[in-house]
């Protein structure tokens, strides 16, 4: 009797959290899906940007439901300075049509999914259908179709408004606002286009403005003249400095030189003393040649 008691106690205990769970289903706070058909694949890219209401206990889990003909090639989470960084996920496990995605929730930031879906074609003509299955409610729920290169008209049921997006390109684009749990949203998207050219390759980087001296990281040659100038300045007066001292220098060694090739003419009677005329050294009686630089001496009778 004990053990039974004790087996359900244990039972109870581990079903106390999925009860807790059921009691506090996962809302998303906003979901928002975009539509880019023949962007860098001939197929429709799906792009998810969800986000959980502030407050909820993390980390959670939150599956994600897509056609099974689907290919998943993201999931990501946003960081603070808007970049994408890869995230947690299980999956996507396939069912009978679909196949879901796990999205491991980890920081209460905008996650992100993409995968790719084909395209229905007929020669020009496009067709894709689109369905959010309702896997949990939605307190602002927006659609958005990109309008692909070389598309004539473009149709949808129900009938989104036409805008231009902050990159130059034509969206059509419908807020739906809140969707219960359980509550789906489908829509068809027809177009007529001319060529199989992809968006991608069309797009083209661009300025965002003119160059002016005011750009930031441009170098311009005025800003640092003054700088140039003085120290060309500089550098003239060291240069004067040193010329004018070695100028002085010159002067003295010849000065010194002349004064040393001098001879002193002895008065009448007394000895003379010869000195060298090349480098003023003294010569002792009897020398024919300077004993310092060995110049021929001039010797006077």
């Amino acid at each position: 009797m004990r053990r039974w008691l004790l087996v359900v106690f244990f039972t109870g205990v581990m079903a106390y959290p999925v009860t807790v769970h059921a009691q506090n289903p996962i809302i998303l706070m906003n979901l928002q899906v975009q539509l880019w058909p023949e962007y860098d694949q001939p197929s429709m890219l799906v792009i998810y940007d969800f986000k959980l209401p502030a407050g909820v206990k993390l980390p959670v889990n939150v599956s994600i439901t897509f056609p099974k003909d689907a290919n998943l090639v993201a999931v990501a989470s946003q960081t603070a300075d808007g970049n994408l960084l890869n995230s947690d996920y299980v999956g996507p496990t396939a069912q009978e049509n679909t196949q879901t995605v796990t999205v491991q929730i980890q920081t209460p930031s905008t996650y992100h999914l993409e995968y790719y879906e084909p395209i229905d074609r007929n020669g020009k003509q496009r067709q894709f259908s689109y369905a959010w299955s309702g896997d949990y409610a939605v307190d602002n729920f927006s659609i958005s179709v990109r309008i692909p290169v070389d598309t004539t008209t473009m149709t949808t049921v129900p009938i989104l408004k036409s805008s231009l997006g902050s990159d130059g390109v034509s969206y059509l684009t419908k807020d739906v606002g809140q969707l219960g749990a359980g509550q789906s949203f489908t829509m068809q998207v027809n177009y007529t286009k001319t060529s199989d050219k992809l968006s991608a390759s069309q797009t083209t980087v661009q300025p965002s403005k003119a160059l002016s001296p005011n750009t930031p990281g441009r170098v311009m040659l005025s800003n640092y003249l003054p700088y140039i100038l003085g120290t060309l300045g500089i550098l003239a007066i060291i240069g004067g400095f040193v010329y004018f001292w070695q100028s002085s220098l010159g002067r003295g060694l010849r000065s010194g030189s002349s004064r040393k090739r001098h001879r002193v003419e002895a008065p009448n009677g007394a000895k003379r003393e010869i000195y060298c005329h090349q480098c003023g050294a003294r010569a002792e009686p009897g020398d024919r040649f300077c004993r310092v630089c060995g110049t021929k001496l001039r010797l006077r009778e």
